[in-house]
């Protein structure tokens, strides 16, 4: 069985947007007759913004409503084990998500709407000089191994997201993993636990410079930075999407590297959750027109494939056409994509909790907490609680975020000014989460005092061993007027590291997108209640 794991062009739906200023969370379709038949909420990957206009059409000639609430392939997975929750239906990039959460059995009348290999994104220059492309873009059979050559000699680093996070991680390392095992075959547990398999992984992994908890947001950091981050590990369709952005502002574009000894190819399945509440009929009718000839030619413009076997149902259509650009490196036949067999649910949880404890690359995590007297009471109780769900060994498992043996948190608590660093290496994490919990809340908010001792005095010796960031945690707004004297000597110093900020109570969410904008970072929102979950969407960009 091919391992099916999928892949987003704002359309005309309504976008609802978070305080923090990130990217919509939730999207709404609606016919344009404003008559609507019926509704559905479906829980969708965030790769799917990439088809809005493909959802738009297929609610105008469904006649439904339809709200997509766009989140992680984990989160669809645990939405699924608790029961579907509000939702009608579900999207994820992969059906394997499905599979591992459908434990209750309510999914029903599951269909894959189109498919996207995960391959890397190369700048052309990068692929170039790797002597894996000619200049008209042409590229050549690039192996695993050529990938972990490379990274052994410096010459590749590529950003990726989180394999215990997101799909495209997760179906990348799988197939890395299969691929290294030199078997034809679906992974086992025994294969696993290869020696030499995983010191592999681990020597391609260490190549990664950036993690991410989305890969649609991963491709807009990429796209903004092409001249920091040149490679990433990410859906075709997504490729496609920064290429088009790349070429339109005169930069270099990303080449499709497709590993010639196995790749992951992601189903975009999308399924009924039946919780008794009779919207089967709206399912049918919204998906009969999704999967359409007009909604997978639109699918297919947004550089998704929906012929069988991978192949392009309209490769003759002039947007399909600009979309799959063989100068970009992109390869329409299918017979040349080799994808790997798909493990069994068990044997990926195994490889997933393998990924997070053995062989992903070690994190540097510098917490910037605000003790200020605001924090007083919930605020502080919120923090701590949250730093336990993704510090605490047991408490993180459960999100599978929990800390490795190579990892470093240190902890900076700041009011009026910024207090000593508390620093915990490896797996024991409870002095410092004693701490936290120990230190008074009180005094006043100076965020640019806990920043610059994040960056004066707690960062990696050798930065390239780790994947780094800072997390600051606030309430409020800082009080010292000293963000422009930070911006210039964050702009100054020879290494940038991403600041992401999770805001509670009153927090200024400008000042605080200012500082993700800053550093190529974002905002998470703390502020309803499920600190846990916000904890662990922070983890998947670190």
């Amino acid at each position: 069985m091919a391992l099916a794991l999928a892949g987003c062009s704002s359309g005309n739906g309504s976008d609802s947007a978070n305080e923090s200023g990130d990217s919509s969370k939730t999207q709404t379709f609606t016919p344009k007759s404003g008559k609507s038949s019926g509704k559905l909420t479906i829980a969708s990957g965030s790769e799917n913004r990439e088809v809005a206009s493909a959802v738009q059409k297929a609610a105008e000639d469904s006649g439904v409503t339809v709200t997509l609430d766009y989140m992680g392939s984990l989160d669809i997975m645990s939405t699924l084990k608790r029961g579907g929750d509000q939702y009608d239906a579900v999207w994820p990039a992969s059906s394997m998500w499905i599979s591992m959460g459908d434990t209750k059995h309510i999914v029903k009348d599951q269909q894959s709407t189109s498919t996207t290999p995960i391959v890397f994104g190369i700048a052309k220059s990068k692929a170039v000089s790797l002597g894996w492309a000619s200049d008209d873009g042409t590229t050549k059979p690039v192996s695993t191994k050529d990938l972990i050559d490379a990274v052994s000699a410096g010459k590749l680093t590529f950003s990726m997201t989180s394999a215990t996070q997101s799909n495209s991680g997760a179906s990348a390392y799988l197939a890395f993993l299969t691929a290294l095992s030199g078997k034809n075959e679906a992974l086992t547990s025994a294969t696993l636990k290869d020696a030499k398999l995983q010191e592999s992984a681990k020597t391609l992994l260490s190549g990664v410079d950036r993690s991410s908890g989305s890969s649609d947001w991963l491709k807009d950091m990429v796209v903004a930075n092409p001249d920091r981050f040149d490679s990433m590990v990410n859906y075709e369709s997504l490729v496609i999407a920064a290429d088009l952005e790349l070429t339109k502002a005169g930069k270099d574009p990303l080449l499709a590297i497709y590993p010639s000894d196995g790749i992951a190819v992601s189903d975009s399945p999308i399924g009924y959750v039946d919780r008794g509440q009779n919207s089967e009929s709206a399912y049918r009718d919204f998906v009969k027109a999704l999967t359409s000839k007009d909604g997978k030619l639109l699918f297919e413009q947004a550089g998704r494939r929906t012929g069988l076997g991978g192949r392009l149902a309209y490769a003759s259509d002039a947007k399909v056409k600009d979309a799959f650009r063989a100068e970009w490196g992109i390869n329409t036949s299918a017979d040349a994509l080799k994808t790997i067999a798909l493990p069994s649910a068990s044997v990926i949880s195994e490889a997933l909790d393998v990924y997070q404890r053995d062989l992903r690359k070690p994190s540097w995590t510098v917490w910037v907490v605000d003790y200020s007297g605001s924090m007083f009471g919930a605020g502080k109780n919120g923090v701590v609680n949250g730093l336990k769900s993704a510090l605490d060994p047991a408490e993180a498992a459960k999100s599978m975020i929990e800390p490795g043996d190579e990892d470093v948190n240190i902890l900076i608590p700041f009011n009026s000014e910024a207090m000593s660093a508390i620093r915990a290496t490896g797996t024991d994490t409870s002095d410092l989460l004693a701490q936290a919990e120990s230190l008074d809340a009180s005094g006043g908010t100076n965020i640019y005092d806990g920043l610059d001792k994040a960056l004066e005095s707690n960062m990696p010796s050798d930065p390239s061993k780790y994947t780094t960031a800072i997390v600051l945690m606030t309430d409020g707004q800082s009080l010292t007027d000293d963000q422009s004297t930070f911006n210039d000597n964050y702009r100054s110093a020879s290494r940038q590291y991403p600041i992401f900020s999770i805001m509670f109570g009153d927090a200024d969410p400008t000042q605080l997108k200012e500082i993700a904008t800053l550093s190529n970072a974002k905002v998470f929102d703390g502020r309803n209640g499920d600190l846990a979950s916000v904890f662990r969407q922070v983890k998947g960009y670190n």
